[in-house]
């Protein structure tokens, strides 16, 4: 089977690490038929363009007035004319293999029509000695974290990946995959957008791609497949504010439990109880870091549960 393949890359001020990003897509043993770079800076063009258009790609360039990472895959979406739209982001390099990973799932597991996305692995992400003493065992206690990545738990939290110590072996099934290592039938966009409601006031995104792909899981199936792997060289972001980050995470978490996760009542319990295990959480990090941004970032975290409780401020994050 032959289809066509769109590459999504939004872009926000990153001019090298994006020439780094092109560059692996470059080398891939299966190249994409077509490269949509979605601008929130100001690049002015299209980075590589030559290397890229011979090598059979086209190259599509789209500047955008407001910012946002939400806003920029909703637009890639509209714009691309693959049947898989394969989601990164600009500080990502790929494997070598990576899209044909990707598109070997789509062919090889998807026999009834329902799968709707594949996600792949970030090779360069692990626990530090810290978050395993600290981190791991309490999340798991207070249901922030549990035994299966890539699973939404009934807190409203979620497993994420390369956070267990035990990762995804083999291609699996998932509640949701992680927006820069992603990709999507062109048909789900027919149905699901990205909400901008995960927009935080900083203009980053706080756990939209969760929220989209479990919404999607609900209506096609999701896999990630381990051997699809790429490494994620995060950038400094511009305009970061702790206390907006802190905040805009509780919020993010509310959002979610309340709109697509809770069932019943009795789901409350574990949704504050998984935010009573934060709270400890981010007290204890300031507690032993005595780092400013840790101090900021709780305040923000004490900010969205006081917001919460109140109902106050609840329509932005």
């Amino acid at each position: 089977m032959t289809v066509r393949i769109s590459a999504i890359i939004p872009t926000y001020h990153r001019p090298v690490d994006l020439q780094k990003c092109l560059q692996s897509i470059l080398e891939q043993t299966l190249l994409p038929d077509e490269v949509i770079l979605i601008d929130d800076g100001d690049l002015g063009g299209f980075p590589m363009r030559d290397e890229l258009e011979a090598r059979g790609m086209d190259c599509i360039y789209f500047q955008k007035d407001i910012p946002g990472v939400t806003e920029s895959r909703n637009k890639a979406a509209e714009i691309a004319r693959g049947e898989i739209l394969v989601f990164l982001e600009d500080d990502v390099v790929l494997f070598e293999n990576y899209i044909e990973e990707l598109v070997n799932t789509f062919e090889t597991h998807d026999q009834d029509g329902q799968l709707g996305g594949v996600g792949g692995i970030i090779d360069n992400e692990s626990l530090s000695l810290f978050e395993r003493v600290f981190e791991r065992m309490p999340f798991i206690l207070f249901g922030i974290s549990g035994f299966r990545e890539g699973k939404v738990l009934r807190s409203g939290f979620a497993t994420d990946y390369g956070r267990t110590g035990f990762p995804v072996k083999d291609v699996a099934e998932v509640d949701f995959l992680l927006g820069g290592v992603s990709s999507f039938k062109r048909k789900v966009f027919d149905e699901f957008r990205f909400s901008n409601r995960y927009r935080s006031a900083s203009g980053y995104g706080q756990g939209e791609d969760k929220e989209f792909s479990y919404r999607v899981s609900k209506k096609y199936r999701l896999l990630v497949n381990p051997r699809a792997r790429l490494c994620h060289y995060p950038a400094p972001k511009k305009n970061f504010n702790r206390f907006i980050k802190g905040r805009a995470f509780i919020l993010s978490r509310y959002y979610f439990f309340v709109e697509s996760v809770k069932k019943s009542p009795l789901d409350w319990l574990f949704f504050w109880f998984a935010i009573l295990g934060y709270i400890l959480y981010a007290g204890a990090r300031v507690l032993l870091s005595f780092k400013k941004k840790e101090w900021l970032r709780f305040k923000g975290t004490l900010a969205g549960v006081m917001d919460i409780i109140r109902q106050r401020s609840l329509d932005s994050l």
